[in-house]
């Protein structure tokens, strides 16, 4: 391997790495997101009602639904800004690979015409070494029924 396929294989491994990380890390941060989420719903319900009167009961009630709405409101926003971040991240990272695979599509191809050409020559010489053959037996064959 040359070095120059050893710093391409590189860097491929070193692009599928940072890919598994970017998806990692958004699953362990969702997962985590998620979790704060569901305790903090868990907190407010599971709090002792303070009293045993109809109305103070229907207020905190109403109260603890105000507060489960704006911790919902919350947690979609998080979720939405980090699903963008995402997306970007994501976005940059395939432009990466794709560069790359560029890089490598283009070094096949020159490649392929190098092999073409070298391919190419060899035969054009070994023609002309055949034409210069068939010239000499022609001229040893001449010679001979000449004499």
């Amino acid at each position: 391997m040359t070095r120059k396929d050893t710093e391409t294989t590189q860097s491929y491994v070193e692009l599928a790495s940072q890919g598994y990380v970017l998806f990692v890390d958004a699953a362990a941060s969702a997962g985590q997101r998620t979790l704060g989420y569901w305790k903090s719903l868990y907190e407010i319900a599971s709090k002792p009602q303070a009293s045993t009167a109809v109305e103070t009961i229907v207020r905190e009630n109403f109260d603890r639904a105000n507060q489960i709405v704006n911790l919902t409101i919350g947690e979609l926003q998080t979720t939405g800004s980090k699903n963008a971040e995402l997306v970007e991240k994501v976005s940059t990272h395939a432009a990466k690979v794709q560069d790359a695979a560029a890089t490598a599509v283009r070094g096949l191809v020159s490649t392929g015409i190098s092999n073409v050409n070298y391919a190419k020559e060899t035969a054009a010489k070994q023609f002309d070494d055949l034409t210069k053959r068939m010239d000499e037996i022609q001229a040893r064959s001449m010679a001979a029924v000449n004499n």
